[in-house]
C-alpha cells in the first residue's frame, strides 16, 4: 500500500509540478502532466496527483493516451483501485501500458481474480500483452498458487526475459512443497541462454534452504561466486539464511564478513541465524555491536533480539531491549509489539504482557495467540478461555494455535463442556483436521473418559501425522485400556507410520506387570535398531524406569551406560528418581555423585529425589550431607527442597532437625511444606505438635488438601484421640468439601481399631463408597490382633487372602493373632497354609554405612564378602552375652 498522506512526498510532487508549469510557460501539455503523475505515483502523493488530475481535466488531456495511462497508474500505485478503474473505464482504446497498470493495481490490492479477468479481457480485445504485463500476471497466478498456469504463460511468451523467469522461479520458491521445481526451471532458464540475476539466486537459495537440498545450495553458492554476486547484499542474505538453517553458522558468518556492503537486511539475516541456532548470547552481542556502529535497527532486528531474550529467560535484558525499542519508536510496530508480548508471556510476566496487549492499536491473530498461550502456560486457563471469546467478538478468526491452546486449557481444568463448545468452533472454521487441534481434542475427551469421541476425532484428522495417534495412545493408557493402546500401536506400524519417542514412552507407561519386561525388551530392540534411542534421552529414561519396576536392575544399568547426554539435568533427575522410587536407593546415590562428576548442578527436583533415597534407607548421615549441598546451592528456602528435607529428617527419626528445616523457610504459603511437617510430627508420635501445626496452618489461611487431613488422622490414631479424629474425618467433606480417599478411610479404621471400637470400624468398612482393598483389611486385621478378637480377625484375614493371596503378612498376622489368643493349633494351620500356597515372607533386613559404603544384611545371609569374619565376631558377642549376669533367661531372649 502506498502512502497517500505523505507530506514530504506531496511537497516534492508540487515542486515538480511548478517546475513543469514554469518550463512550459504555464501551459503544460499531456506529456508534462503524465511525467508529474508518474512522480506522484512513485512518491505515493495521492493529494498532489488528484490536483494534477483536475488540471488535466480542465485542459482536456484526461482522455489522452499518455495522461490516461499515467492517471490509472497513479491511482493504482496509491492504493485507490476503484478510482483507477473508473479512469480506466473511460478510456476508449487502452494501450498495453494502461492495461498493465490496471492489472498491476488489482494485483497489488490482493484482488487477484479481478486482475486475471482483466487480463483475459485484454487478450480477447486483441491487445498484445508485453513482458511487463506477463510478469504481473505470472505473479498474480503465483499468489493464487496456480504455478502450472504461470509456467504455461511463461512458455507461451515469444522471448521471455530473465525478469519473467525470475517471477516463476520466485513463485515456486515461495510455495511450500513446490521448491524442488525451482531447480528444473533454473536449468531451463540457463538453456535459454539467459544470465541469472541476484533475484534468481536469492529465490534459488531460499528454495534450497526450505528443502533438504544443502548440496544444491553449496553448488548455487559456487555459481554465485562465478557470476560475481557473492558480495551482493540480497544474495548474501539468502546465503546466510541457507547456512544458518543447516546449522553451518561458521559458513554463514564467513559470508557475512566477506560482504563489503552490509545493510540492515544482512544484519537481520545474521541475527536470525544466530537465534535459530540457539546462540542467543552471540546474537545479543551482535545487536550491541550494531548500535555501536550507529546502524538503525528495524522491526525484524527487534523481533530476533526479543526472541533471543525470551529463549535465554533473561527478564532484565528483555526489559532493556524493550526500552530500546521504545526509544527508537519501534514499540508501536505490530511485529515488535507481538514479539514483546510473546517475550513477557514466556517470562511469566503476565501483567506486563497484558499491558503490551492493551497498547496494541490494531491486534492481529498473532497478538491474541501470544497472550492466550502465555495465560495458558502460566496456569491462568480460565482467563485464556475468556480471551478466546473476546477474540471471537473482535471478529478475529481463531486459528489452530489459539484453538489448540484453549482446548488444552479446558483439559487442564477439566472444563469438558467448554471444550465441546470450542470443538464446535473448530468445526465451524474447518480446523478439526489440523494435527494440533485434533490432538488437543483427543486429549480433552480421553481425560473425560470419552474414548469413543477421541476415536471419532482421530478419524477426522489427517492420517499422515503420528501426533494425534500418540494422543489417543496416551489417552487409552490413561483410561487403563492398555490392550487397545498396543493394538493401535500395531496398526500404525501396519499403516507404515514411524513411531516417535513419545509413542514408545506412552506405551511403556501402560505396561502391566505381567508383560512389562517382555514389552520393554522389544521396545528397547526396536528403538536401538531404528536409532530412536540415540535421538534423545527421554525414551531411554522411560525404558530404565520400566526395567526398574520389573526388578531388572542389570538391564537398567546397561541401558544407563548407553544414554547419550550426560549434561541433561532433567534426564539425570528422572533416572535418580526412578532408582529411588523402585527400591534401589544405594544406586541412586551412586548416580547422584556420578551426575555431579559431570559438573551438572542439581535443582530442587534432583535434591527431592535423592532425599527420598535417604528417607528409604533412613540414612541420616547422607541426608545431612545433601542438606549441606542444598544450603550451598541456595535452595534451602524453596518449598520442594524444604518439604523433602522435613520428610527425610522425619523418616530418620530426627524430628528436631525437621522442625528446624521448617522454621528456616520464610514464606510458608505452600501446602506441601505444612503437610510434610504435620505428617512428620504425626508419624513420630508428636500428635499434639501435629494438631498445633494444623491449627496454625488454618490461621495462616493455607488451603487444606487431602494430605493435610491424612497427617491429622495419623496423629489422632497414634495418640488415641478418637473423638478429635472422628471430628476431623467428618469435617473433610462437610466443611472443606474434600471427599475422603481410601487412605483416609484406612487411617480412620486404624483410629477406631486402636481404640478398641472394632464394631464401629466394621460398620465403616461395610459402608465404604468403594470396594475395600488390602490396606483396609490389613489395618482391620492388625486391630483385631491388638485386641485379641479372633472371630473378626478370621473374617479380615479371609478377605485379605482373597485380595492378596501371595501377601505373607496376611498369614503372619493371623497366625500371631491366634497364638496370642492361645489357639496354637489354628496358628500352626495358618503357617502351614502359607507354605502350601508357596507364599514366602520377605526376610528382615538391616544395614550399616561405613566410609560411604552401605552393607545390607538379611536373615541367614552369607553373601557379604566378609561374612566369615562377621559371623566370627557375632559368635564372640554371643558368648560375651551368655556370660553376662545382667542378661537373664538368654534362650527366651533369642527365641523372641
Amino acid at each position: 500500500m502506498a502512502r497517500p498522506n505523505n507530506p514530504a512526498a506531496a511537497a516534492t510532487a508540487f515542486d515538480a509540478f511548478r517546475r513543469v508549469k514554469l518550463s512550459a510557460g504555464g501551459r503544460p501539455d499531456q506529456f508534462d502532466l503524465a511525467s508529474v503523475l508518474s512522480a506522484c505515483a512513485r512518491l505515493g502523493a495521492l493529494a498532489s496527483g488528484t490536483q494534477v488530475h483536475c488540471d488535466a481535466v480542465k485542459r482536456g488531456f484526461s482522455s489522452g493516451a499518455f495522461c490516461a495511462a499515467a492517471l490509472v497508474n497513479m491511482y493504482a500505485m496509491c492504493g485507490c483501485v476503484g478510482d483507477a478503474r473508473r479512469v480506466f473505464g473511460g478510456i476508449a482504446c487502452p494501450d498495453a501500458v494502461c492495461w498493465t497498470s490496471m492489472i498491476s493495481g488489482y494485483h497489488r490490492a490482493g484482488r487477484y481474480q479481478e486482475a486475471l479477468s482483466l487480463f483475459s479481457r485484454m487478450v480477447t480485445m486483441g491487445s498484445s500483452p508485453d513482458q511487463v504485463t506477463c510478469v504481473t500476471v505470472i505473479c498474480t497466478l503465483a499468489s493464487l498458487r496456480r504455478l502450472e498456469d504461470g509456467t504455461t504463460l511463461l512458455k507461451r511468451m515469444p522471448a521471455p526475459s530473465s525478469v519473467a523467469w525470475n517471477a516463476v522461479i520466485s513463485g515456486y520458491a515461495q510455495q511450500s512443497g513446490s521448491e524442488h521445481e525451482v531447480f528444473g526451471l533454473y536449468k531451463d532458464m540457463k538453456r535459454q541462454g539467459l544470465w541469472p540475476s541476484r533475484s534468481t539466486f536469492a529465490s534459488m537459495l531460499s528454495a534450497a534452504a526450505n528443502v533438504t537440498a544443502f548440496v544444491e545450495g553449496r553448488q548455487l553458492h559456487a555459481a554465485v561466486v562465478r557470476h560475481g554476486l557473492d558480495a551482493n547484499v540480497f544474495v548474501g542474505s539468502s546465503l546466510i539464511n541457507l547456512y544458518a538453517k543447516y546449522g553451518c553458522i561458521g559458513e554463514a558468518m564467513r559470508v557475512f564478513d566477506f560482504s563489503y556492503e552490509k545493510n540492515i537486511v544482512m544484519w537481520n539475516a545474521m541475527l536470525n541465524g544466530l537465534v535459530r541456532n540457539e546462540l542467543q548470547e552471540e546474537a545479543i552481542q551482535m545487536f550491541r555491536y550494531m548500535f555501536r556502529l550507529g546502524l538503525e535497527a528495524d522491526e525484524f532486528t527487534f523481533v530476533s533480539v526479543l526472541g533471543a531474550c525470551a529463549y535465554m529467560g533473561s527478564h532484565c535484558l528483555g526489559r532493556q531491549v524493550h526500552c530500546v525499542s521504545i526509544k527508537n519508536c519501534m514499540d508501536a510496530n505490530l511485529f515488535v509489539a507481538n514479539a514483546t508480548l510473546d517475550m513477557y508471556s514466556k517470562f511469566g510476566a503476565i501483567d506486563d504482557a497484558k499491558t503490551i496487549f492493551n497498547l496494541i492499536a490494531y491486534k492481529d491473530s498473532v497478538s491474541w495467540n501470544a497472550l492466550i498461550v502465555g495465560l495458558a502456560h502460566n496456569e491462568e486457563e480460565e482467563e485464556a478461555i475468556h480471551m478466546l471469546k473476546q477474540m471471537n467478538l473482535d471478529i478475529i478468526t481463531p486459528d489452530e494455535v489459539s484453538l489448540a491452546t484453549v482446548i488444552n486449557a479446558c483439559s487442564n481444568i477439566r472444563a469438558t463442556e467448554t471444550g465441546k463448545q470450542i470443538h464446535c468452533l473448530a468445526v465451524k472454521y474447518n480446523i478439526c483436521s489440523n494435527h494440533a487441534v485434533g490432538s488437543s481434542l483427543i486429549d480433552l475427551y480421553s481425560k473425560h473418559g470419552d474414548i469413543d469421541s477421541s476415536r471419532k476425532v482421530l478419524a477426522q484428522v489427517d492420517a499422515s501425522s503420528i501426533v494425534p495417534i500418540n494422543a489417543l495412545i496416551a489417552g487409552l493408557v490413561r483410561n487403563s485400556r492398555e490392550n487397545e493402546a498396543i493394538q493401535l500401536f500395531q496398526q500404525l506400524l501396519r499403516d507404515g507410520l514411524k513411531p516417535s519417542s513419545f509413542t514408545f514412552s506412552s506405551i511403556l507407561s501402560g505396561c502391566t506387570r505381567l508383560f512389562s519386561s517382555i514389552l520393554c525388551k522389544q521396545v528397547n530392540c526396536y528403538t536401538l535398531k531404528s536409532g530412536l534411542l540415540n535421538d534423545g534421552t527421554s525414551l531411554g529414561v522411560s525404558l530404565i524406569g520400566i526395567y526398574l519396576k520389573s526388578r531388572m536392575p542389570e538391564d537398567a544399568n546397561k541401558l544407563l551406560i548407553e544414554v547419550p547426554d550426560h549434561k541433561n539435568l532433567l534426564e539425570w533427575t528422572a533416572i535418580i528418581s526412578g532408582y529411588a522410587q523402585n527400591g534401589y536407593s544405594s544406586q541412586s546415590f551412586l548416580l547422584f555423585w556420578r551426575m555431579r562428576s559431570y559438573d551438572v548442578h542439581s535443582d530442587e527436583a534432583t535434591f527431592a529425589s535423592i532425599l527420598k533415597a535417604c528417607s528409604e534407607m533412613t540414612s541420616l548421615t547422607d541426608g545431612k550431607e545433601i542438606h549441606g549441598l542444598i544450603v550451598k546451592s541456595g535452595f534451602y528456602s524453596y518449598e520442594t527442597a524444604a518439604s523433602s528435607l522435613i520428610d527425610m529428617y522425619s523418616k530418620c527419626g530426627d524430628i528436631i532437625s525437621a522442625f528446624e528445616a521448617f522454621k528456616q523457610v520464610k514464606n510458608k504459603q505452600g501446602v506441601t511444606l505444612w503437610n510434610s511437617m504435620i505428617v512428620g510430627f504425626a508419624k513420630n508420635g508428636y500428635a499434639e505438635e501435629a494438631l498445633l501445626s494444623f491449627q496454625k496452618m488454618q490461621e495462616s489461611q493455607i488451603k487444606l488438601d487431602e494430605i493435610t487431613f491424612l497427617g491429622v488422622l495419623i496423629a489422632c490414631a497414634h495418640a488415641g484421640l478418637i473423638s478429635e479424629g472422628r471430628h476431623y474425618f467428618d469435617s473433610m467433606s462437610k466443611v472443606y468439601g474434600l471427599m475422603p480417599r481410601l487412605d483416609h478411610y484406612a487411617c480412620f479404621i486404624d483410629l477406631l481399631g486402636r481404640g478398641g471400637l472394632l464394631q464401629e470400624a466394621q460398620e465403616v468398612i461395610n459402608q465404604l463408597p468403594f470396594r475395600p482393598d488390602g490396606v483396609i483389611w490389613a489395618t482391620y486385621l492388625a486391630a483385631c490382633r491388638m485386641h485379641k478378637d479372633e472371630e473378626r480377625g478370621k473374617i479380615a484375614a479371609n478377605k485379605l487372602a482373597e485380595l492378596e493371596p501371595q501377601n505373607s503378612s496376611t498369614y503372619v498376622l493371623l497366625s500371631s493373632l491366634l497364638a496370642v489368643a492361645g489357639n496354637w493349633s489354628e496358628a500352626k494351620i495358618a503357617r502351614e497354609a502359607m507354605r502350601e500356597k508357596g507364599v514366602t515372607k520377605f526376610p528382615g533386613c538391616s544395614w550399616i554405612t561405613v566410609e560411604n559404603k552401605t552393607s545390607s544384611f538379611f536373615v541367614q545371609d552369607k553373601k557379604h564378602p566378609e561374612s566369615l569374619s562377621i559371623y566370627e565376631k557375632l559368635d564372640d558377642l554371643t558368648g560375651m552375652m551368655k556370660k553376662d549376669d545382667d542378661i537373664e533367661d538368654y534362650d527366651m531372649l533369642i527365641s523372641s
